[in-house]
């Protein structure tokens, strides 16, 4: 507990790598920063300016939230399900960035900020780290019949390839099982997913326990919707690319709408090379590898 309280950095993990002379391809362990790449140095809560307008954009969206939950009645919650569901869609990606580099300086706002971002994406503090951090990044190359699979896994057993509502459903039902089995092989970080249950299940508990249908229509189910479209969308980023190289094993979207929508996730080949660098400087990396990127790997295209 001492780590989530003192804002102590944690060190990156890294994986040899022989296609990126160049640059290190890191997992990060949950500490409170980044790769070192010129952050914001002035005496502010945010360790990158670019976060501001994110930041704004999930406080204000649970802002939202919270006066429906107050003040609506459960007819206005039920029709508002879609549209907090359509909102909590560009916190997701928000989300995903501040669990590679957290968003804040101070620890303590790290984790409250996880809190914000849990209850409206619909995935726990901590659960990316585990999931995707040390999991999915580690093993993307990897897909079954590979006795280290990736943990988003866009194959069968057998080597076939799932098709989109397969992969969802499969990702849904079978990354909570993967985060404990992750967990176990990562102690300490599974312990602090654990303890974050606990202020997580107390909001959620209250909500639940003074107004329970609100807190279904304006959180609950909203938050699954996204978590669902979550893994729906992330099946672009691999399926059905057999890769031979780092380079070949993803796809992006090089729209420019698209990529300020989701902070760069389009750019997903720079942020396979660089898990820790800020998802503001995946622009500057994407234009130094994307002559090694297959051409019909990138799209210009918004959908």
């Amino acid at each position: 507990m001492e780590a989530l309280k003192s804002g102590a950095d944690h060190s990156f993990k890294p994986v040899g790598d022989n296609d990126f002379p160049n640059f290190l391809h890191a997992v990060p362990t949950p500490g409170e920063t980044g790769e070192a790449c010129t952050p914001d140095r002035q005496a502010t809560l945010l360790k990158y300016r670019a976060d501001r307008g994110p930041v704004a954009y999930v406080i204000a969206v649970f802002a939202l939230r919270l006066l429906i939950w107050t003040l609506a009645t459960p007819w206005i919650c039920a029709i508002g399900v879609i549209p907090l569901a359509m909102l909590g869609v560009l916190i997701a990606p928000i989300n995903h960035h501040h669990q590679h580099v957290n968003t804040f300086r101070a620890a303590w706002l790290n984790r409250l900020y996880d809190l914000v971002l849990a209850v409206q994406s619909g995935v726990a503090p901590y659960a990316w780290v585990l999931h995707h951090n040390l999991g999915h990044h580690l093993n993307y190359l990897n897909q079954p019949p590979h006795e280290n699979p990736d943990e988003s896994n866009w194959t069968r057993d057998d080597g076939a390839q799932m098709g989109r509502l397969e992969y969802s459903i499969h990702l849904l039902l079978h990354h909570q099982i993967d985060i404990v089995r992750i967990g176990l092989r990562y102690p300490k970080i599974f312990r602090y997913f654990l303890l974050m249950k606990l202020p997580l299940w107390c909001i959620l508990g209250a909500g639940l326990w003074f107004r329970p249908l609100e807190t279904v229509l304006g959180f609950l189910l909203p938050a699954f919707l996204t978590l669902f479209h979550t893994m729906w969308v992330t099946y672009e980023h691999h399926a059905g690319c057999w890769p031979n190289s780092h380079f070949d094993s993803s796809r992006n979207r090089d729209n420019r709408l698209y990529n300020a929508l989701t902070g760069n996730i389009g750019l997903h080949t720079a942020h396979h090379m660089r898990p820790g660098l800020h998802w503001s400087l995946l622009p500057a990396l994407h234009a130094k590898i994307r002559h090694k990127i297959p051409r019909e790997q990138i799209f210009k295209s918004f959908w």
